[in-house]
């Protein structure tokens, strides 16, 4: 007689990201992600070139202004086309409308077209990134989202290393337009690795007509652009209406585009939504004015600089892989608990920075350490809040989860910048020295860090009977124990 027994299952986390069944798959993301880095991170460097070609200095801000703005719609109209039709459609239109973004920029005539390969540049990115996440989110195993949402992180280190340099380099070579196009031809080669695994991939819809979020979307483009606008602007009578007029317009749209209860820190996914800001905030606010500290208060060159930042880019990678393995090992236990640690960690780093640049320490060493901190601090935060956000994300919403983690990082960086911004001019204006305004620029990055600490122990929850997966109510893993009714209502 035949023996019918079957063989056990196999392990879908056996041979991990890189296994034939995830190998092209996980290989496209990691192109795609770097691709958009490097625009992010590297074309700063000949972005003041530009501007002095085309007549741009007065509205030098205005190019990374008009770039994070239009990442914000793209990032919200890609999570709603992937809830309606998957991913697929979503992702190839991010990536051509990025490719004819630096087309544009590099052929521009004037600082306006350039703005516009801004804009373009910024709708792909927004695009790539937030369907970047919910992929991971879709197609690899709770076994494997740590490990994958770890590579991603480390997608970002050879631009966030190199991306100055080779950018430099080219521009003196050749010219900057050169920057804009030089990645291009990687683009199909992301998008053949990637588009065999995605189209089966199912919309992370549940087939009923969702709201149309894009015309919210136009308004809060809107209104952060009065609010940046406001705070990049030194005559206060102009300031005052703009930042007032920015945040009534903002906040209300906020609080229909997020999950409910986000504005006030709900336990579980919004919480989540609250503590990606932040910590974008606390560390991407403050790398924005990281080289700006170094040479101007601390003396350093521009290679010396970029060195100084690396600091930041590795330790970030090495704290995503342990919170990976940590995740793992834990069969996802303690997620939460490392996203404390993660706060802890930046607001030392922070706090350091703050030291030894607006202090009279002066210190180059204690900069470094104090940057590497909080690159160890983001490594634990950003894979982990990610992952608890897309565990919890009701089903049939994983885009809108996708899209709005991205949205709370893109508008939370953007608003920390302006400020930091308005901060420097403001001093510049008052006779203050580089050193004091820079400093409270890391004092409100730690401040942003230590907030951070409570929304990131609001992002425990357990699993409860009567959820119903509606909006704004959270599931947590299967693995959870039942909550305690003090719990279910804290």
């Amino acid at each position: 007689m035949t023996d019918k027994t079957e063989a056990p299952a196999a392990d879908p986390a056996e041979g991990g990201v890189l296994s034939p069944q995830y190998r092209a798959l996980s290989l496209g993301l990691i192109t795609s992600v770097t691709l958009v880095a490097f625009l992010w991170l590297g074309v700063a460097t000949v972005l003041p070139e530009a501007a002095e070609d085309l007549d741009g200095v007065h509205l030098f801000g205005w190019a990374f202004t008009a770039f994070m703005l239009a990442n914000l719609f793209g990032t919200i109209a890609a999570g709603q086309g992937a809830d309606k039709a998957g991913p697929t459609r979503p992702y190839v239109q991010a990536f051509i409308v990025f490719v004819i973004g630096c087309v544009v920029a590099a052929v521009a005539t004037n600082w306006w077209i350039l703005l516009a390969g801004r804009i373009l540049q910024g709708l792909g990115v927004g695009g790539v990134l937030a369907l970047a996440y919910l992929i991971v989110g879709l197609a690899y195993p709770d076994a494997l989202r740590a490990r994958m949402l770890a590579l991603v992180a480390s997608a970002w280190t050879l631009p966030a290393l190199l991306g100055p340099a080779i950018a430099g380099a080219i521009a003196g070579a050749t010219n900057w337009r050169v920057v804009f196009l030089i990645l291009v031809p990687l683009v199909p080669v992301a998008a053949l690795l990637t588009l065999p695994a995605m189209r089966k991939l199912k919309p992370t819809g549940d087939g009923t007509p969702g709201e149309n979020r894009l015309p919210l979307t136009v308004l809060l483009v809107l209104g952060v652009g009065a609010l940046l606008a406001g705070l990049e602007n030194r005559n206060i009578a102009v300031l005052v209406p703009l930042v007032v007029v920015g945040i009534a317009i903002t906040l209300p749209v906020l609080n229909k585009l997020l999950p409910a209860g986000t504005l006030t820190v709900r336990r579980g996914m919004p919480a989540g939504m609250v503590v990606r800001g932040l910590v974008s905030a606390a560390y991407y606010g403050g790398e924005s004015f990281f080289p700006l500290s170094m040479t101007r208060v601390l003396g350093l060159n521009t290679l010396g600089s970029g060195l100084a930042l690396s600091a930041g880019a590795l330790t970030w990678v090495s704290g995503a892989w342990l919170q990976a393995k940590l995740d793992t090992r834990s069969g996802g236990k303690g997620r939460h608990a490392r996203v404390v640690l993660g706060f802890v960690l930046l607001v030392a780093g922070d706090a350091l920075i703050a030291l030894a640049v607006g202090t009279g320490l002066k210190s180059v060493p204690l900069a470094i350490v104090g940057w590497a901190v909080a690159g160890l601090g983001m490594g634990f935060v950003y894979p982990a809040v990610t992952t608890i956000v897309l565990s919890l994300a009701p089903k049939g919403k994983e885009g809108s989860a996708s899209s709005s983690l991205q949205l709370c990082e893109t508008l939370s960086v953007a608003v920390m910048t302006g400020l930091g911004t308005a901060i420097t001019a403001y001093g510049s204006s008052h006779d203050w020295n580089d050193s004091r305004g820079l400093g409270i620029i890391y004092v409100i990055a730690a401040v942003c860090a230590f907030l951070g600490i409570a929304a990131g122990l609001r992002t425990a929850v357990r699993k409860f009977a009567g959820n119903g997966g509606q909006p704004g109510e959270e599931e947590a893993p299967a693995a959870a124990a039942p909550l305690q009714e003090s719990e279910r209502t804290a």
